[in-house]
């Protein structure tokens, strides 16, 4: 079989196995890693306001100095290497195309696990083990990896003292810190706004801030 063009999406295929690579790194270390929080994590970078290299992230992301000790062999870190570079690319694409609305085929579309859709299609007895043990809210684990960017990072974010735009961009934040809140947690406020039309906020804010570090000649050049 021919080898995938490095700037093809992901299909489902490829999605399946980055997020087996990504479980089995996980198994060796205490870092809750998942593919989930790695799509937030890398859109966090590209709405940065500078470049940060993956030398510098994938140690914050694995929690470990030395992120190919995770794998089983060499072989699995190069594969997920080449997975995750064209993720990143087919996010790079999505959050520079002209769109108007969500449902365009070309905006962001996280990878985000549908929980719901899988309970149902286990046995109850299944289901029922994995409710025991918790299923995360939807989209809670995305926007905690995209917040662990911005947090990690956070000097990078910092504006002069008397900028008005700091209310801007905390705002543009707020939706992923809503979905990463427990919702027994939330405020009577937030309970208005329903977690899916979080979620479209929050793809939003990363087009915005995206564009409001370019504009400040800060995005990242990549």
């Amino acid at each position: 079989m021919l080898p995938k063009n490095q700037n093809a999406p992901l299909d489902d295929d490829d999605i399946a196995t980055l997020a087996d690579l990504i479980d089995d790194a996980a198994s060796r270390t205490e870092e809750p890693l998942s593919l989930e929080g790695l799509d937030g994590f890398i859109t966090a970078l590209q709405c940065a306001p500078y470049p940060i290299a993956e030398a510098d992230y994938l140690p914050v992301l694995f929690g470990q100095a030395d992120p190919a000790a995770l794998f089983a062999d060499a072989a699995g870190y190069s594969r997920f290497q080449a997975l995750l570079a064209r993720r990143w690319k087919e996010i790079a694409r999505a959050l520079a195309a002209p769109i108007d609305s969500l449902t365009d085929p070309h905006a962001l579309s996280p990878l985000i696990m549908d929980w719901e859709g899988m309970l149902d299609d286990m046995s109850k007895q299944e289901a029922a083990a994995l409710r025991a043990e918790g299923v995360p809210p939807y989209a809670s684990i995305w926007a905690a990896g995209f917040l662990q960017v911005v947090e990690h990072w956070e000097d990078d974010r910092a504006l002069p003292p008397d900028s008005k735009d700091e209310a801007f961009v905390d705002e543009l934040l707020d939706p992923l810190y809503v979905l990463m809140t427990p919702p027994e947690e939330w405020t009577d406020e937030e309970r208005q706004t329903s977690r899916e039309d979080y979620v479209a906020l929050a793809i939003w804010s990363c087009y915005e801030l995206r564009e409001f570090w370019r504009d400040r000649g800060q995005a990242p050049r990549r």
